[in-house]
């Protein structure tokens, strides 16, 4: 038995020989679904446990039905179920509830898990990136405190998953070029951003909802030329290393000057060239993250990054398992940020699970 298996049973033991209430959050490829199945087999010693699996996306079903063939485990009495459709299975009991990523249940889907809860008091919560506010929140919530934590920086020390270094280079927005027409005023990218900045803090003061606007000034961020630049400045900087680079949109995958691979490409094959070597640098969108195995990389280039944590920790994490050709076989890691403090602070919330010696801003 390896180190990783022996510590999936102890935290499969864990949570059987507490009140079977709660969340384990253990680094991502550590293995949580096997730890779940090392739980159910435990009951089946018993009995076929009836088991509710709430996942948040038809690619997390398909892992858990192939880690079910990996370690020849069979039960009838397994029912599958999205976040989103949790709420059909309310009224309904079972042994054990598995709520996967649990860290990405709306409120919503968490009202859904509060009636879920009053009929079943089993219930094992699985997360790789588990916030401190989320962690407040679910316990709040749901009761469900965390019964076991294998932070990122152990999974590390332990071979789990590979080192990093994390650059993050920060640049102004635009506030030459114009974007944006206002009330038939022209404005840059920096101007709109700060007068919709200013609207938001306005409502927030009248406690009115900002949503629609902050989803507004996110689009800034995510279409932003002055970010574009930086990218293009970094690949060309890199032109003879391996690069990919994830983009939050298409047009701006496209408009990085080196090929790029999405639901919308027309060349299919280049996305292939790319993972075989045959080309150097590759951007992509929402694609490309995992189940491949790349020829190695020399640097993985994030140009965008949301409000919420768990999304850019999941990307990092993906890029750490990858191989890469310096060395140390060290994950280098690169971030382009604004300057503005809103999306300064929203990266500040998203590398919480990094060690702050091993992110540098430039």
């Amino acid at each position: 038995m390896n180190l990783r298996d022996e510590r999936q049973r102890e935290f499969a033991d864990l949570w059987l020989n507490s009140n079977r209430k709660g969340i384990l959050h253990i680094a991502p490829r550590m293995g949580k679904t096997r730890i779940g199945i090392l739980i159910m087999n435990d009951l089946k010693l018993l009995f076929d446990p009836e088991v509710l699996i709430v996942y948040p996306d038809n690619k997390i079903r398909k892992s858990w039905e192939e880690e079910f063939e990996k370690m020849d485990y069979v039960n009838p009495n397994i029912t599958f179920t999205t976040h989103l459709s949790l709420k059909k299975y309310v009224n309904n009991e079972y042994d054990l509830i598995i709520l996967d990523e649990i860290h990405l249940l709306s409120e919503n889907q968490i009202m859904a898990v509060m009636e879920l809860l009053k009929l079943n008091k089993t219930c094992l919560g699985l997360s790789g990136t588990l916030s401190s506010s989320t962690e407040k929140y679910l316990k709040r919530a749901l009761n469900l405190p965390v019964l076991a934590s294998y932070p990122i920086e152990q999974a590390i020390r332990e071979g789990v998953i590979k080192d990093y270094e994390i650059t993050v280079h920060k640049v102004p927005l635009s506030r030459t070029l114009t974007f944006y027409v206002d009330n038939q005023f022209s404005l840059t990218e920096k101007e709109r951003f700060d007068r919709l900045s200013y609207v938001i803090i306005e409502l927030e003061k009248k406690k009115k909802d900002s949503k629609f606007l902050r989803l507004k000034r996110m689009r800034i961020i995510q279409n932003s030329v002055a970010k574009l630049n930086k990218t293009k400045e970094l690949l060309l900087l890199h032109k003879e290393e391996r690069v990919l680079a994830f983009c939050g949109i298409t047009k701006i995958a496209d408009s990085l000057g080196i090929p790029s691979y999405h639901s919308k490409s027309t060349e299919k094959a280049v996305f292939r060239d790319f993972v075989e070597g045959r080309i150097k640098q590759l951007a992509v969108c929402r694609i490309g993250q995992t189940g491949i195995t790349y020829s190695p990389l020399s640097i993985s280039l994030i140009n965008f990054f949301d409000s919420n944590p768990q999304n850019l920790t999941q990307k990092i994490l993906r890029a750490m398992s990858f191989e890469y050709d310096n060395p140390e076989q060290k994950a280098r890691i690169y971030i382009v940020s604004s300057d503005e403090p809103t999306e300064l602070n929203w990266l500040s919330k998203a590398l919480e699970f990094f060690e702050t010696s091993k992110i540098k801003y430039v």
